[in-house]
């Protein structure tokens, strides 16, 4: 068996730059580049080799910074998409992302899909403000296809009609013929919320014999996004 002796610049050369979670964790925890290396005895410049890939760790590095971010290792092993901003809710009117302009994303604490996004709320009724920063969860897969998700048969959905470019938030009502009523709200739940009552979905405005361009189902709503650990990507 013939064995290939590889020399430090050939074996430097061939490592890939393998992507992790370091920097996301270190963000989370509220420390900077430099508490980390001097809790671990590293000079702040190898912290950041560390996080860009440029000098790999080994698995004894991350269980070392796992304990110093009170992570475990492979929090900071394994690197996260971060989930990108679709819009603004105002309302329940979605104003979508203006695609000239830098797009937002955001880490979670938890694994998403990739065709996962986000609309963050950002009322401008002063009533309603009270809710703002609130991160809605859905998926985008019915945008790319142009579809209707069967999901969003009476729930609260994300949804833009034929025809109309504004993007709504709205309770869908399967009609006969391939019709649907839109159910639209003051805004998603937060009248009720507010009160202190259960929430409910009260409509002031239902639109009958629509034929929808799309429409995916709200999957979740993070009311704190703060407090989840969520932070956004530089």
């Amino acid at each position: 068996m013939n064995v290939v002796a590889l020399n430090k610049e050939e074996t430097t050369a061939k490592t890939l730059k393998m992507p992790n979670n370091l920097d996301v964790m270190i963000r989370r925890s509220g420390m900077l580049n430099k508490d980390v290396a001097d809790r671990k005895g590293i000079r702040p410049e190898t912290v950041s080799r560390h996080i860009s890939g440029a000098l790999q760790f080994t698995l004894k590095d991350a269980e070392e910074y796992a304990v110093i971010l009170g992570c475990t290792p492979q929090d900071i092993l394994f690197a996260q998409n971060a989930v990108p901003l679709f819009g603004y809710l105002d309302g329940n009117k979605v104003n979508v992302c203006d695609p000239t302009e830098a797009p937002r994303a955001f880490y979670t604490p938890y694994i998403t899909t990739p065709d996962r996004r986000f609309v963050m709320s950002n009322h401008t009724a002063q009533n309603k403000r009270w809710a703002n920063g609130r991160m809605y969860s859905f998926s985008n897969l019915c945008i790319e296809r142009q579809c209707v998700d069967e999901h969003c048969f009476m729930r609260l959905s994300i949804v833009k009609i034929k025809g109309d470019k504004q993007v709504r938030f709205g309770v869908v009502y399967p009609e006969p013929g391939g019709t649907f009523s839109i159910g639209f709200n003051s805004d998603s739940h937060t009248d009720s919320e507010q009160g202190g009552a259960p929430p409910t979905l009260i409509h002031t405005e239902i639109k009958k014999e629509i034929i929808l361009a799309w429409a995916t189902p709200i999957v979740s709503c993070i009311l704190q996004p703060d407090l989840m650990g969520m932070i956004e990507k530089k």
